[in-house]
């Protein structure tokens, strides 16, 4: 399709407007495709693209996108090359607009609650609008800067792209409630004061398992966590808060193993084994969602997450600090605890 008209508009994006997000999800695509192949269960796909495929064949059709959206945009340049791109990034588009679809149709439905009703398959969707309209008819402006500052500017310009598309999952995934009828609710540990009082942070999660508890969602609470460095057991100190809001102890399970997160997944997952329970909730504050669902699913542990609800003394400065370090940790377990 030679350049027309529609070139002037597009020109006018320079490549740090237009192309970092592109080029920063082709990047999330292909990592995560080596650690598919490595081990199906530490495939992420289907935050984005959700298909009746198994893993990793998600994984690896969707790196077809990811190879389309590294290439260099120059390789455009023949009309029928340019018509190959675009269909790929075409499609993909149709089928982050299903998801989006979809999404609205089970929100509408009541399969899930959410305080943020946009998917992050939206932004996807708009990245790949926005790479079909690249590889038709963007033409990138000459860059002033020298080859040093240039390498120096778009990696740390696409570092930020990579860091924006992490804080939209993070936000997104972690705004949706997905509580639902299942065996058990897991509780995460968190802060015990030295006289044996929750954080607000522990109590808002604890409250949250014994509503769940109470609208007769879950049979059992799984209080999961770790001895603090004060000798103070989490786990108990949550059943002893739990027991006073009216759950009976038989219904209360132990794991004062969970020192961390992974650790949480991987015995609660025998724990479900153990008594012979199905489905699970993870209860946990908004921020921390996105990694557990991560995790439990990487540890074998299948979970529903559900954010707890924030009590009326809740701290907005402290939650956006975890947030922001939610933001920066997620790429890490996502590369490493596969």
């Amino acid at each position: 399709m030679p350049h027309s008209t529609w070139t002037r508009p597009v020109h006018r994006f320079s490549l740090l407007a237009i192309r970092p997000l592109g080029f920063a999800l082709g990047l999330l695509i292909l990592l995560n495709l080596v650690l598919a192949l490595e081990n199906p269960r530490s495939s992420a796909t289907r935050v984005w693209l959700d298909l009746p495929l198994p893993e990793p064949a998600l994984s690896i059709f969707a790196a077809l996108l990811g190879l389309v959206l590294l290439l260099p945009h120059r390789v455009a340049g023949s009309p029928r090359i340019r018509w190959i791109l675009g269909g790929v990034v075409c499609g993909f588009a149709f089928l982050a607009a299903a998801n989006v679809v979809a999404y609205y149709h089970r929100l509408y439905t009541g399969s899930f609650r959410t305080a943020f009703p946009v998917p992050f398959s939206c932004l996807i969707l708009l990245v790949l609008v926005s790479e079909f309209a690249r590889i038709f008819w963007w033409v990138p402006a000459p860059s002033t800067l020298p080859p040093p500052a240039r390498v120096f500017v778009r990696t740390m310009v696409v570092s930020l792209a990579f860091l924006i598309l992490i804080s939209a999952h993070v936000v997104t995934f972690g705004s949706t409630d997905h509580r639902r009828t299942a065996s058990a609710a897991v509780v995460l540990g968190a802060k015990v004061y030295e006289d044996g009082s929750l954080s607000e942070a522990l109590r808002d999660r604890v409250d949250t398992g014994v509503r769940l508890y109470r609208q007769k969602l879950v049979d059992f609470l799984i209080m999961t966590g770790g001895v603090g460095a004060n000798g103070i057991s989490e786990p108990e100190r949550m059943a002893a808060y739990a027991i006073a809001h009216g759950v009976p102890p038989g219904r209360i399970i132990l794991d004062e193993g969970g020192n961390n997160t992974f650790a949480s997944a991987r015995n609660c997952g025998e724990i479900a084994r153990r008594y012979g329970f199905g489905e699970l909730l993870t209860v946990s504050q908004d921020w921390h969602c996105a990694r557990i669902k991560l995790i439990f699913e990487r540890a074998g542990t299948p979970c529903f997450t559900v954010p707890a609800a924030k009590g009326e003394n809740a701290p907005i400065v402290r939650p956006s600090f975890f947030l922001f370090r939610e933001i920066l940790a997620y790429p890490f377990y996502f590369i490493y605890h596969s």
